[in-house]
This record gives C-alpha cells, structure tokens and sequence, in this order.
C-alpha cells in the first residue's frame, strides 16, 4: 500500500468546487489519494485499531473480522455481546498507511470511496444499526456522523445522520440494495459549529441511487475525526430484524482536498466536428476559440491525461451570447456522465463563465467529449482545465 503525493501542475487556475460550490480562485481542488489498501496485501494493519468482540462475549465466533478474498467481513452473531451489554460491536476503525495513523483533522475536506455487500440478512432495525460512524477518538463520545439502517415506520431505510445537528442528510430504501455489490461516496469537510459540509452517493452498478449534498452541518467535536467501518447495533430492536448476519467492504479510497493548479488544454487544440476556430470576441486565452457548428452533434474532444484513476474537476470556460441554454453532453472514455450539461448565457460573447463537473478518470489516456444536443449547436468553447487524482 503506497501513500500518493500530489503533483502540482503548471497554468493558470480558474476554479475551485466542493460539494458543487463553485468559487473564482487561484488554485482548483483536487483529490490527493492517502489511502488504497488491499484486503489480501494489508490485511487489517489498514486500520488504525480493530474492535473484533471486545468483550469477548463470543470466543468460539473469533475471528469476527477478517480478510475473505480480497474483502473485509465483519461477522455478527446474536450472542455477540459489545462492553455495554445493551449493544454489539464489530468494527475496524480509523487508516494506517506506511506506518503511521492518517489525521482528519478540523478545517480538511476528505472523500472515501469503496464497495459494500448488504445481505439480507442485516436488516434495518427500529432502534440503530451503523454501518459507518465518523467520531472523535476515545469513549464516550456520541457519532459525528452515521450510515444506519433504519426501520421508517414499516420500510426498512439507510440513510446519513448528522447527530450535531440531528439532520437527516439522506434516505433511500435498502431492500433494492441488499445482497449486491453497492458502490459509496462520502464526501466531508470537517467543521465547527456551522462550517461543515458533507456529500453522500450510493450507485447501483452504472444506476445512481442517491447523491445528496448538505452544507451548515456541525461536524467537529474536538481532537480529530477517525471513520470507523462494521456493525454496531443496538439489541432493542422491536421488529424481529435481528439475525445472524455480515458486511462486505472492498476497494476502500480515502482522497484529501488539496489547492493546486488545473492543466490546461486549450479547446483549438482539441478535435472537434464541425465549427472553426476563432479570435474575434476577447477575453479567449490561449490563441483563439471554438465556435461551435449551430447543429446538433456537433462535438469538440479533448485528449486528457490522470496521473492516477479517480476523480477529477473537469472545467469548461464558454461564452454564450445569446439568450437561450446551450446544454451539451459530457463523455468520458465514450461513456455519457452528463446527458445535458448547461452552458448558459453570459451576456456577451466577450463573457466567459466557467462550468465544472466532477467525472471518473482513467489512469493515462482519456477521452473527454462534449456534444450539442439542440439544433441551436453549442456555446464559444475556449478551454478546459483539469484537476486530477496524482499518483
């Protein structure tokens, strides 16, 4: 498991977006990857600690958390039994990597990426059931935040709970989601009193089930905030839900917001269909731009390069003088993630605005396409910048 450096490149920068705030600056943000462990290479020394039957209320079910291919298990069984007799706890907490604990610490902005297999059999329950905690170390101290599986009423829920501030961030329902591989984004910027924010997605293979963002959260207790992974619950469940049962976690992510420069590609140096290219509205960086053919279809590409896979702040700077939209689908490496990005007015023609969107990139070459989808063609392209992933 290799810690990643971020790579500062070279150009002007234009943009920085977080959690969809786009802000004029000096430097965008990108992700630098902290964390990558591989369950069959690092095994549980990937965390911080391990809480596997604390009790030790179950011997005979010991281990309850281990590597399973390339997979961490957490097994819980109706005996098991947390300190606090009330309860069960099977977790792994906080991130190791090249020897050293990794510090979420107040005022960052960090992503975790990974997959999870929900059975059947761990069911929502009436009273709680986590799946994931933020907390600061150390007892006695309540969550953060939580991923629960929570019984609304009769249906059977997950959601995100900001405990401070008691907010629900988001729900969906958890039957459709059980017994198959779930793909999670958890997004957090760690603040006190009102300057948290966090970002929460779950995708179903190439389907999105949520993606919610809520800002104004309190997300700072004191010290630090460790992630802790697993099954807590607690034993007062009313609805039978309670049963023997497991969680699957795998390809785990952690990626730390860092300031840095986009790189640069100019839109006249990109292929395109159509349009030409060029110089008579100011404000055009590089030596002109392209004025996309009025036509639906109409595409410019761009070549791009990631140092590494993962995500990237993809920044178009346009021009649209007229009074209408000019939405234009986004691809990347052929693969449509924005059916109708919108490139609206902005003025004048000697107006450029800036549109980010955060896509998935491949490590190396990609292939990033924006095509009209109206007959009214697309906006005076002049560029795009991109913040990526480093290796």
């Amino acid at each position: 498991m290799q810690r990643r450096t971020l790579i500062a490149v070279t150009g002007a920068a234009i943009v920085g977006s977080v959690f969809g705030r786009v802000t004029a600056a000096a430097a965008a943000t990108g992700w630098q990857q902290r964390w990558a462990p591989e369950a069959s290479v690092d095994g549980l020394s990937a965390f911080e600690g391990v809480e596997d039957d604390r009790a030790n209320s179950h011997p005979a079910g010991q281990p309850h958390i281990f590597v399973q291919n390339n997979n961490f298990r957490f097994n819980m069984h109706t005996v098991d039994r947390d300190s606090m007799t009330d309860r069960q706890r099977q977790e792994v907490k906080g991130m190791h990597a090249q020897g050293a604990d990794l510090v979420v610490a107040n005022g960052e902005t960090w992503r975790w990426t990974y997959a999870m297999y929900i059975p059947g059999s761990l069911k929502a329950t009436t009273t709680f059931t986590h799946i994931m905690q933020m907390k600061m170390p150390g007892d006695g101290s309540l969550p953060i935040l939580t991923t629960s599986l929570q019984r609304v009423g009769t249906v059977p829920k997950i959601q995100l709970h900001s405990f401070n501030d008691d907010v629900i961030v988001g729900r969906a329902d958890l039957a459709p989601l059980q017994n198959k591989w779930i793909d999670v984004e958890f997004e957090m910027t760690v603040g006190d009193g009102a300057k948290g924010a966090v970002r929460w997605a779950l995708h179903d293979g190439a389907t999105p089930v949520i993606d919610v963002s809520r800002s104004g959260l309190d997300t700072f207790l004191g010290d630090r905030v460790r992630p802790k992974w697993g099954i807590y619950r607690s034993l007062g469940d009313t609805s039978g839900s309670l049963q023997d049962t497991y969680l699957l976690l795998t390809r785990m992510r952690a990626y730390k917001a860092t300031t840095v420069a986009p790189v640069r590609y100019e839109a006249e140096n990109a292929s395109r269909s159509g349009g030409t290219v060029d110089s008579n509205h100011a404000g055009f960086t590089g030596t002109g731009f392209v004025n996309t053919e009025n036509a639906t279809g109409a595409w410019v590409q761009w070549t791009v390069n990631a140092p590494a896979a993962g995500p990237a702040t993809l920044t178009f700077r346009h021009a649209n003088g007229t009074t209408a939209n000019r939405p234009m689908s986004l691809t990347v490496n052929g693969t449509a993630v924005a059916p109708a990005l919108a490139f609206n007015p902005t003025g004048d023609w000697t107006a450029w605005a800036d549109v980010p969107y955060t896509a998935d990139l491949n490590a190396g070459t990609n292939t990033v396409r924006l095509t009209a989808t109206t007959a009214n063609g697309g906006p005076n392209l002049d560029r795009l910048d991109v913040v990526a992933t480093a290796a």
